[in-house]
């Protein structure tokens, strides 16, 4: 049976330089000062397409590359393997698909809680288990409890008026809030990660000044996606690089296939409720057999 050709990658993975870690604040913070200058800038409209399309152009390609991650821990490392994993992906994304249609508001409250976890995992190789699931936590918080009704308004749009009540019931007091990120700010800064410190901060700023729609595209768009996607290229051998942008290409446009599939579903709703169903549902579709293989990739690779 032939073997798909995968060079070793380097070992350890190389440290992630300084700049990247810089680009997530600083925009946060320079958006977070012009939306307190102009806090109608940007309209909810705007903010829904303007999510749309840096989720397609920066955030799903970091996703797109996990067929690559899986010939790495031997699941497609053959013709035969790698339709397998292709069709157990999709069949998970399917099934997160139908739960959502059938229990929408479990569903919703599943992918919060997966997703604060698993953007937790930003910040593995700089803090320790506890102050990073706080960072997850607070990460997905923060929006809802700074900005509980606009939140409420799209939980409704994704899973009908007990999204609204889920929004409502989670939110937390933004003191409680605002004084949980800057105890783990403090820690982050007592332990000298600094960039991490600073990384917290730009999120609470940008939190607390921005809408959630906009929040949400610079933090999965600037900060999860990029980190994810670049540490990929780091762990690979740099022969490997013309092949992974090829990939990363081909499976962007496979999954936006995809998600235009579900079109269908909703085609009946008002244009805006509908994109916002194509890219949250959507991510959560793809999200979960994501980090399924990237937790595997963790154990078996110590990625």
């Amino acid at each position: 049976m032939m073997k798909i050709s995968t060079s070793p990658p380097p070992s350890p993975q190389p440290t992630q330089p300084i700049i990247e870690r810089l680009v997530f604040p600083i925009v946060a913070f320079a958006v977070a000062a012009l939306l307190t200058l102009l806090p109608d800038l940007i309209s909810p409209t705007v903010q829904i397409y303007g999510l749309a399309v840096m989720v397609i152009f920066l955030g799903l390609p970091h996703g797109a590359l996990d067929p690559w991650v899986a010939e790495l821990v031997g699941l497609s490392q053959t013709p035969k393997q790698a339709v397998i994993f292709n069709v157990f992906y999709l069949l998970i994304a399917g099934l997160v698909v139908l739960t959502w249609l059938l229990f929408p508001v479990i569903s919703l409250m599943v992918f919060l809680l997966i997703s604060a976890w698993h953007f937790s995992g930003d910040w593995e190789r700089d803090s320790n288990r506890l102050l990073r699931l706080g960072v997850g936590a607070l990460l997905i918080l923060m929006p809802i409890t700074f900005h509980t009704e606009n939140v409420a308004f799209i939980f409704t749009q994704l899973s009908g008026l007990g999204g609204g009540t889920l929004a409502h019931a989670i939110a937390v007091p933004e003191w409680a809030a605002i004084s949980a990120m800057l105890l783990l700010i403090g820690v982050a800064s007592v332990q000298h990660k600094w960039l991490s410190a600073f990384e917290y901060l730009g999120l609470l700023v940008l939190a607390y000044t921005a809408s959630p729609l906009v929040y949400f595209a610079l933090y999965f768009c600037l900060l999860h996606s990029p980190r994810h996607l670049a540490g990929l290229f780091r762990y690979a051998n740099p022969k490997e690089h013309p092949r992974l942008f090829r990939m990363a290409l081909i499976y962007t446009v496979f999954t936006l296939i995809l998600m235009a599939a579900l079109y269908f579903l909703w085609s009946d709703l008002p244009v805006d409720s509908m994109i916002l169903r194509l890219i949250f549902i959507g991510l959560a579709a793809v999200t979960v057999p994501h980090m399924m293989l990237i937790a595997m990739a963790h154990v078996r690779l110590k990625y």
